[in-house]
């Protein structure tokens, strides 16, 4: 706040005058060494009649709270503006649930949300908000530094019902072990895919994600992460499905979805086109993939899971089975049936099946563009037996294999 200078001039030159711009009813307080002035605001200013130069510390309180402070070096009569600090805390919160704010282990203040709850508070420091209802609930905290800034705050209670939670609260009750006490293995969670995958362009393409592990293999791949695949076409029934392109079936340079661009497994799935091009190995590295499809909420819950395969290609050695760290990923042999037909045998010593599969769920999916058209598609493991191929899932839901530069389904798994 500003100090300015006036044009009176002290009385008999040994009075001044200082006038201070404070809140009506403000205490405001002079003091110099021992001596001290006091006055009461009236109209949002207290004049104080000072009965000396020199350097006067200048204060007001009210209601309990103190203003900023100012110094001032008195020569003649001064005028000096006081503030005192208050913020805002907005809480986004369901409604009718209770909203406690406190600091310090003690309640500041507690109302009832409509949606939003309002607090003001009067002093910087970590203030924790906390949310009940019907035997629910959340809480988070609020660093308040500023008096300038508008601090905000959502708090959501976890919901039984997956798609009526945020992708953040699934990723805090994964992260707690919990997700099995509220969900179940299939239950879907919209997600809306913008941008370019591959050649395949994608336009608010709403699709639903659904659970297939909890916590699956957590001992080798990680705990606290609920396993998911994409996609089906309804949050209850309608068709599983799989993105396809224009070269379905095909090859060529605009193939989206082959696992190499040319006819070989070498280096597994490690080395892949698919992994490194389409799913893509960094939640930064965007461009051409399915992780600059998906939300920005979905993008920041996704964890990273260690992934067991055969990324040498055509060996059977069990030294060929190696680990990978993924955040999107194909599915192996081994988790969707439960057994090995072509892949390395040893990817089973490192897997699990996926309890969705294990369930007898079906494999068949379809053509999210032509969902009455069955469709291949593809699995991470490479053929063990054939330096060209790696493992698919054929139309009527039977394992299969396919040279790997042609374009076939992708059904990618993530967790949160």
């Amino acid at each position: 706040m500003a100090i300015g200078r006036t044009n009176a001039v002290g009385k008999a030159g040994t009075q001044f005058s200082l006038v201070v711009t404070v809140e009506t009813g403000s205490l405001v307080t002079a003091t110099k060494g021992t001596r001290s002035v006091s006055g009461t605001a009236v109209n949002g200013s207290c004049v104080l009649t000072l009965p000396e130069a020199g350097t006067w510390t200048v204060t007001a309180t009210r209601n309990g709270q103190t203003s900023d402070t100012k110094t001032v070096s008195v020569v003649d009569s001064y005028a000096v503006s006081l503030t005192f600090f208050s913020a805002t805390i907005t809480v986004t919160a369901p409604s009718g649930a209770t909203v406690t704010l406190k600091k310090g282990g003690s309640t500041v203040d507690s109302k009832t949300s409509t949606g939003t709850v309002v607090f003001t508070v009067y002093e910087t420091g970590e203030y924790t908000v906390e949310a009940t209802q019907g035997g629910q609930s959340t809480s988070g905290t609020v660093n308040v530094v500023s008096s300038t800034t508008s601090y905000a705050i959502t708090l959501s209670f976890v919901s039984d019902t997956l798609n009526e939670n945020s992708w953040d609260t699934i990723s805090e009750v994964s992260d707690a072990g919990e997700g099995a006490n509220y969900w179940a293995i299939g239950d879907r969670k919209q997600v809306t895919l913008n941008g370019t995958v591959g050649s395949l362009s994608l336009s608010n393409f709403s699709t639903y994600a659904f659970i297939i592990g909890f916590n699956h293999n957590s001992g080798r791949e990680g705990s606290g992460r609920i396993h998911f695949q994409l996609a089906k076409t309804a949050l209850s029934g309608g068709t599983d499905v799989c993105l396809t392109d224009g070269q379905y079936l095909n090859t060529g340079s605009s193939a989206a979805f082959r696992m190499n661009t040319s006819n070989t497994n070498s280096g597994g799935w490690e080395d892949s086109y698919m992994r490194n091009n389409i799913c893509g190995t960094s939640k930064s590295t965007t461009s051409g993939r399915i992780m600059g499809a998906i939300p920005a909420e979905l993008r920041n819950a996704l964890k990273s899971v260690t992934k067991y395969t055969n990324n040498n290609g055509s060996s059977s050695a069990s030294s060929a089975v190696t680990a990978t760290t993924d955040y999107f990923f194909l599915l192996s042999e081994y988790e969707v049936f439960g057994n090995i037909t072509y892949s390395n045998s040893y990817e089973a010593n490192y897997q699990q099946q996926y309890a969705y599969y294990s369930a007898g769920n079906s494999k068949v999916k379809y053509r999210h563009n032509s969902t009455g058209s069955a469709a291949y598609w593809w699995l991470r493991s490479p053929f063990a037996g054939n330096s060209n191929r790696f493992v698919s899932v054929y139309t009527d839901g039977t394992v299969d294999y396919y040279s790997a530069g042609i374009s076939l389904g992708f059904a990618p798994g993530f967790c949160v």
